[in-house]
């Protein structure tokens, strides 16, 4: 399979879709409908409270929105990861990863807070990541920050890695940050306008609510091996990246370092607003998910690919058979 998705071909596409829909069919069979909490935004809040209407309570519309929303995640993530050149020759490795580390666990696929601020901050990376050549990205990805952060306060953290990617891709010019300033409050412009000629100006609640470590999970097995899973193939990856980061031009060395930041804040802000399930996890998938792949294209044991997917594949399928996490 992954010999398949080593090749840019069209009907990559439909093979990817066809693979997400075999190994999350149980969130479909025993769909939970949406995720819900106190420290969610403001922007979550009303979008699902519209969308239950829409839905008429569908559990299964739901479910199939977050698989539509985490489709979209590998596909954003693997053209642009094919288009800036990340990698030597351009495949759907990464998507494939995504999909497949996504299917772990049942709150990786249940519409969340998280879920929609993974997809903004996503396009913010692409959009820094492609400033360096078209200025106006650095308003429109810094914007998209400022809206993920109305969904999942948290987000708000991805600001210091918005500044970093700044200082690491363009020099330094002091209308570049009034840009990301600019962009970042303009959404909460935009909403203190509305609330406040509509009479309701005042402090959201959800910012009260941001906990930190308030995690009452309860682990299992299954998570560790879960965990195993994630962090196998991701090690993989940056120790091939590092060995091959000689080779590499030096935006593209820039970018993967990017990578990891964006994977050491994703971790920070997966530690506010645990509660009782683990979406968000969700936020660190998408850099994961991107070493993932460059491991499997890059790997000197030509067995790894074909021996960690299907590997993969097997817990996915026996946690959803006989865990108890589903």
């Amino acid at each position: 399979m992954t010999g398949i998705f080593r090749q840019k071909t069209p009907g990559n596409i439909i093979l990817l879709i066809l693979l997400g829909i075999f190994i999350k069919l149980p969130a479909f069979f025993h769909a939970k409908g949406f995720i819900t909490r106190q420290g969610d935004g403001v922007f979550y809040t009303s979008l699902t409270a519209f969308l239950d209407r829409l839905f008429n309570s569908s559990a299964f519309a739901f479910a199939v929105l977050a698989f539509t929303l985490n489709l979209l995640i590998a596909f954003i993530l693997n053209s642009f990861i094919n288009t800036d050149r990340f990698m030597n020759r351009p495949n759907f490795l990464s998507g494939m990863a995504y999909m497949l580390i996504t299917s772990f666990l049942p709150s990786f696929n249940t519409l969340s807070s998280n879920l929609v601020a993974s997809v903004l901050l996503l396009m913010a990376f692409k959009l820094f990541y492609q400033s360096h050549h078209i200025k106006n990205n650095i308003f429109n990805a810094s914007l998209l920050i400022g809206l993920a952060s109305l969904f999942f306060f948290p987000a708000l953290f991805f600001v210091a890695w918005a500044f970093l990617a700044l200082l690491v891709l363009r020099p330094f010019r002091f209308s570049d940050w009034i840009l990301l300033l600019l962009g970042l409050t303009s959404p909460y412009y935009f909403y203190a306008a509305y609330l406040f000629l509509n009479d309701r100006l005042a402090v959201p609640s959800y910012f009260y609510h941001l906990s930190f470590l308030s995690s009452d999970i309860r682990y299992s097995l299954w998570h560790a091996g879960a965990l195993f899973f994630l962090l196998a193939p991701l090690l993989a990856g940056i120790y091939y990246m590092q060995a091959n980061s000689a080779k590499m031009l030096v935006h593209i060395r820039k970018g993967w370092y990017l990578f990891l930041a964006y994977l050491g804040i994703a971790i920070v802000m997966a530690l506010f607003d645990i509660e009782k399930t683990s979406e968000n996890l969700l936020l660190a998938l998408v850099p994961v998910a991107a070493f993932h792949g460059y491991g499997y294209l890059n790997a000197e044991l030509k067995l790894y690919p074909k021996i960690a997917f299907w590997l993969t594949v097997a817990f996915i399928v026996a946690n959803q058979l006989y865990g108890n996490l589903w």
